[in-house]
């Protein structure tokens, strides 16, 4: 009877996508990755300069937050002269650096605090 009936080949099933090709066309996340990318890049050029400042004078918290996010979470020293340093020598280093940033920039420098068993002196 079905078979008959012009109207139930109508009802029938279209058969469904092919399983391979499920989801988003391949490449298309890429492809729109590069053109989101590119357009940032060519706005940033025109006006990157300008929201930066912005951005330091509206709202100098976020500004700095930015600019820690961009900074390296670890310091790798393993290719510099201070690889070869001990962690005391390279703990001096670091407050003698500090410290010389200090008076550049007209702010007193600290005095340092050193603990050695159970004893506290001033280091000058």
């Amino acid at each position: 009877m079905a078979g008959n009936n012009p109207r139930w080949e109508e009802k029938k099933f279209k058969p469904g996508p092919d399983a391979r090709r499920v989801g988003r066309p391949a490449g298309s996340r890429d492809r729109l990755q590069r053109q989101f990318l590119y357009a940032l890049a060519e706005d940033f050029e025109q006006h990157g300069e300008g929201a930066i400042r912005i951005c330091r004078v509206e709202d100098p918290v976020r500004y700095l937050t930015i600019v820690a996010s961009l900074m390296p979470r670890e310091l790798n020293l393993a290719h510099s002269i201070a690889a070869d340093l001990d962690d005391g020598a390279l703990e001096q280093t670091l407050d003698y650096i500090r410290q010389q940033l200090l008076a550049q920039s007209g702010v007193e420098p600290q005095k340092l605090i050193e603990m050695e068993n159970d004893h506290a002196h001033r280091v000058d």
